[in-house]
């Protein structure tokens, strides 16, 4: 693992989880060229997914800390991929919040993953994001997060 970032999780007192094998038909991880894209991925505490509607059963500081949890699976899987040494930066996110009708903070659950990744690789490195509502997510989670990492050159 990169040791600045090993550093850095350890410092924040974080570890990154066993990540997720795919649940379906897809990759979690898919490189082409300097780009990697990572499938939607959800929060895992324990091994067990993290589950619930934000705005309903799940307060907005838990919805929160459920994106950070995502992205540490995100960060587990690029690690298994091709190694958090090889990472530049992230250069996208899409953050799925699963929430009840009249929740609206959408951007302030994205931002559990948006300061982890600005933690570790630093404000300047902070990727475009889009926070969308959705009524389901698989299993039932709060937050799925997809995005795309660009490797060093």
């Amino acid at each position: 693992m990169n040791t600045v970032i090993a550093e850095r999780l350890t410092l924040l007192g974080l570890a990154l989880p066993a990540p997720i094998q795919p649940l379906g038909s897809y990759r979690s991880v898919s490189v082409s060229g300097q780009e990697i894209y990572v499938s939607g991925l959800g929060p895992f505490e324990g091994g067990k997914p993290l589950t619930g509607t934000v705005g309903e059963d799940i307060p907005l500081e838990k919805a929160q800390y459920a994106a950070k949890l995502t992205m540490l699976m995100i960060l587990a899987c690029l690690e298994e991929a091709c190694g958090l040494e090889n990472i530049e930066r992230c250069i996208r996110l899409t953050v799925y919040v699963r929430a009840c009708a009249g929740f609206t903070d959408h951007p302030k659950v994205a931002n559990g993953a948006s300061d982890l990744l600005s933690g570790l690789f630093g404000q300047d490195a902070l990727p475009a994001r889009s926070a969308i509502g959705v009524a389901t997510l698989p299993m039932n989670i709060p937050v799925e997060i997809d995005s795309v990492f660009r490797l060093k050159r």
